[in-house]
């Protein structure tokens, strides 16, 4: 009996100590499990912060962009804040003033302008201030040649494997994360308290060091002070993924999101109007294939001079054989010796990449008036379209009958 109470006893105290053992192991898979979720929750903080932040901003920097007056200057958007203002004197969340380096149509990238967009300042998830690129097409100094609707960005967005997530991009607002490699955010200077930090964006973009880039692609502007501009035209490749490299989070602007709500201000569908009405049309010597080849925007009234440059391209004019009616809301016209046409937004079949693209009158006007229109002569009388431009129909064509 007491042999059999001492393997009684041995068995008991073993199975206990499994017990603990047992107990010991789901306390440690529930801890795992906990810092696990807690670090989920964490993190998808965040990334709440960090995409509530960049919506407000790409929300901000439209608001900016189509707000602009006259309305011949709505749709630029402000250069980024690259902590000096006019005399390079240090300054934090100014949209940077012209400065040397900065041509026309060269790309930059600098932190968000918040104090110039009325905002405070907006950081991401990690408590990093955001950045800002701005196509060299869209920025509001030095401008490009022609603005609108049909203005190509220069930023390409691709995702770790290199597959297109957007392309011709007027900008991108960046969330740069925490740093990575060898990324210094160091305070360069105390007027930069309030963000802190400095403007190399290489310190924020990634990656820090070129041989970790993505198919070669760095989130910056390489051999420029501070990396901050392109040193030509063409387009840029960014990267958004996430690795030991590259933690950057980007929301794009597109030059639809801009001029979608530009086209419906009140004074577009007046300047419109203004320009097809310039008596500067009634002489004009017609050539090329759209008719406009001699035009001078210059010898427009001063008032249509700015709009004319920038949407010249929509514009259409010919000849008529005889002098004829056309069809304006519905309603005959009085004879007209010329037609002038503003072709209106683009539709699915129409292509306005290239300058050959935009050489090609089927790509601005449809249907009856693509029949009829040639230069310089018509092949005929018959020109359908309306007087006022209409943002509920933007790709109408919008007549003019020139005496």
């Amino acid at each position: 009996m007491p042999h059999y109470r001492q393997h009684n006893n041995f068995y008991k105290r073993r199975g206990a100590a499994l017990m603990l053992m047992l107990t010991m192991l789901v306390i440690g898979a529930a801890a795992l499990l906990v810092s696990s979720l807690s670090h989920s929750a964490a993190q998808i903080q965040r990334d709440l912060k960090a995409a509530d932040a960049l919506a407000q901003a790409k929300e901000a920097l439209i608001g900016d962009a189509v707000s602009q007056t006259p309305i011949a200057s709505a749709g630029y958007l402000r250069l980024p804040d690259l902590g000096f203002m006019i005399g390079l004197s240090p300054s934090e969340g100014s949209a940077a003033p012209n400065f040397s380096g900065n041509s026309k149509d060269y790309s930059v990238i600098g932190k968000l302008p918040w104090r110039t967009l009325g905002l405070e300042p907006l950081r991401d998830g990690q408590g990093e201030c955001l950045w800002y690129v701005v196509s060299g097409h869209f920025k509001n100094t030095p401008t490009t040649d022609a603005l609108n609707w049909d203005t190509l960005g220069q930023i390409n967005l691709v995702d770790g494997s290199g597959n297109v997530i957007a392309s011709n991009l007027a900008a991108l607002v960046v969330a740069p994360g925490h740093a990575l490699d060898g990324q210094n955010r160091a305070l360069s200077d105390p007027t930069y308290a309030q963000c802190g930090g400095n403007y190399d964006a290489r310190n924020y973009l990634d990656p820090y060091a070129s041989p970790n880039a993505i198919s070669g692609a760095i989130n910056y502007f390489i051999g420029s002070t501070n990396n901050r501009v392109t040193l030509n035209t063409s387009n840029n490749l960014m990267v958004m993924t996430g690795n030991t490299h590259y933690n950057d989070r980007f929301l794009f602007i597109t030059a639809d999101e801009i001029f979608r709500v530009v086209m419906h201000r009140t004074d577009f569908s007046v300047q419109v109007s203004a320009l097809l009405s310039d008596a500067y049309f009634q002489s004009v010597v017609i050539a090329g294939t759209k008719g406009t080849d001699n035009v001078n925007c210059n010898l427009l009234g001063s008032s249509n001079r700015t709009f004319c440059k920038n949407w010249i391209e929509m514009v259409l004019l010919t000849q008529l054989p005889t002098p004829a009616p056309v069809i304006l809301d519905g309603i005959p016209t009085a004879n007209c010796s010329r037609v002038l046409i503003f072709g209106g937004q683009k539709n699915a079949a129409q292509l306005r990449l290239t300058a050959a693209n935009k050489a090609i009158p089927s790509n601005y006007i449809e249907g009856i008036n693509l029949s009829a229109f040639a230069t310089p002569i018509a092949v005929s009388n018959r020109f359908v379209g309306v007087s006022v431009f209409n943002s509920k129909n933007p790709s109408a064509d919008v007549l003019r009958c020139l005496s």
